[in-house]
């Protein structure tokens, strides 16, 4: 189920194709903003597949029965929207590799009746069965719209609009995969508990800073690992670049349980034994992950001293964080900024720099609450000089001076650890600062001397020294 603090994010990361007819856009829009947190794949409180049924249906339907070309119809046979979680298309799409006329091969499909059990077994939870449905719908949709287009990739003569929607129903997959149900005490079998735990559901962050939670860093681990078993199970061939990619293709056909028509695949008995085993023993990983905490990081682990420490600024942190995704108004008068093209983390490490900067918050009305540096960057702003900022305060101009340079280098602090590097999930810093922040432990400073020698945040250099094992 998508988190209360996550949903409005989500939802406006997902939108309908362009391309796509005004009725079915309309539609989407009308199901997208009928979710809630309470939404899930499988509540019937709180139900997302009739909203589909009452919205998207029959514009679905339209847009199919409207296109008159030629194109690979039969991989969509008998579906309707609302339907598709509960069965398995009665067609589906194997890729392979054709000869072409030059001696090359070039990619094809073909198109077999489907093996698929067509009821969900006794022992399948619920949501594994609908998710893996969506799979299934996914890959015929992807063939499809390529059934769709020219030999230059753009869509056939009139196509444009039934690619468009086709494309926005892939989307809604996409956004329907994070609507998992929430656990509870009647969902007595493990294999269930664990579900919600070891699917991929994208980066999950720490409640208290930018870090990834412990269970999500592990589970995107495993998804490594497993790229690279897959890549050394293939390495050895000498075939060329689209055939890897089918053969890629039909390993994750593997993975999901489906069969491959000998006739159409370029993976031996032996690479699929061995493929076999790697995801028995990979998913064997996941379910061990699924017991780690999704709320926090490794270093605010509940009960550590940082965990502690950090506690107390997570609603200020949440808040500031849906002041930078849109959502609210921020409360301080000095506001970090993101730096360029900032990703999720990014974000996340202003809101967290924002937060334990030590700037204070506006208060309502006379705005009593703020320091120094506060009324001095606001008369900035108004064009006052320092002399008339003096004046105004109370204050010596040395007085102005001393908060107005605290406040550029609080500034140039956070700056300088902003850029978040993805293979280590910490500040992005030059090696040369990484150099004397090793060289400062050595000398035994503590860590906030160390962060004013460097020209970084305590926050910052924290995670830097952990990452480097040296606290």
């Amino acid at each position: 189920m998508a988190r209360a603090d996550y949903l409005d994010h989500l939802l406006t990361s997902f939108a309908s194709d362009p391309r796509c007819s005004p009725d079915f856009s309309s539609g989407f829009k009308v199901v997208l903003s009928s979710l809630s947190a309470s939404s899930s794949l499988t509540s019937r409180r709180y139900p997302i597949w009739p909203l589909i049924r009452e919205h998207l249906d029959g514009v679905f339907d339209n847009c199919i029965e409207s296109y008159k070309g030629e194109w690979s119809r039969v991989l969509l046979a008998g579906i309707h929207l609302s339907e598709v979680a509960q069965r398995p298309p009665f067609f589906v799409a194997i890729p392979y590799m054709k000869p072409a006329g030059n001696g090359d091969t070039t990619l094809a499909v073909e198109i077999v009746a489907s093996d698929f059990v067509g009821a969900k077994p006794e022992s399948m939870p619920e949501i594994d069965w609908q998710l893996l449905n969506l799979e299934r719908w996914d890959s015929n949709l992807r063939f499809a719209i390529r059934s769709l287009l020219g030999p230059l990739g753009a869509p056939l003569p009139d196509a444009s609009v039934l690619c468009g929607v086709l494309e926005s129903v892939r989307e809604l997959f996409r956004l329907l995969r994070h609507f998992r149900p929430k656990l509870t005490k009647a969902l007595r079998d493990f294999d269930v508990l664990i579900d919600d735990r070891t699917r991929p559901q994208g980066r999950v962050y720490c409640e208290l800073c930018w870090r990834e939670s412990i269970r999500s860093k592990r589970l995107q681990e495993i998804d490594a690992k497993e790229r690279q078993e897959i890549g050394a199970v293939f390495r050895s061939s000498g075939l060329a670049e689209d055939e890897q990619d089918v053969r890629w293709a039909q390993a994750l056909m593997l993975k999901t349980n489906q069969q491959l028509p000998p006739a159409a695949t370029l993976i031996s008995t032996a690479e699929a034994t061995t493929l076999g085993r790697v995801f028995e023993r990979l998913h064997a990983e996941r379910m061990i992950a699924g017991n780690l905490s999704n709320r926090y990081c490794s270093i605010h682990k509940p009960g550590s001293s940082k965990y502690h420490a950090d506690l107390r600024y997570k609603a200020a942190f949440q808040r500031h964080l849906s002041v930078l995704m849109g959502s609210a108004r921020s409360d301080f008068a000095v506001n970090f900024r993101p730096p360029e093209a900032a990703d999720m983390q990014e974000v996340r490490k202003t809101a967290y720099d924002q937060v334990h900067s030590g700037l204070h918050a506006l208060a309502s009305g006379s705005g009593a609450s703020m320091g120094l540096r506060e009324k001095v960057w606001l008369m900035h702003g108004e064009g006052l000089r320092q002399s008339e900022m003096a004046k105004r305060l109370g204050v010596s101009r040395q007085a102005i001076s001393k908060a107005k340079k605290s406040l550029e280098e609080l500034i140039n602090t956070h700056h300088a650890g902003s850029y978040i590097d993805p293979l280590i999930g910490e500040a992005h810093v030059p090696e040369r600062i990484r150099g004397d922040i090793l060289d400062a432990l050595r000398r035994g400073l503590p860590i906030a001397a160390i962060a004013k020698e460097v020209g970084l945040s305590k926050g910052t250099v924290d995670g830097l020294v952990r990452l480097m094992g040296a606290h």
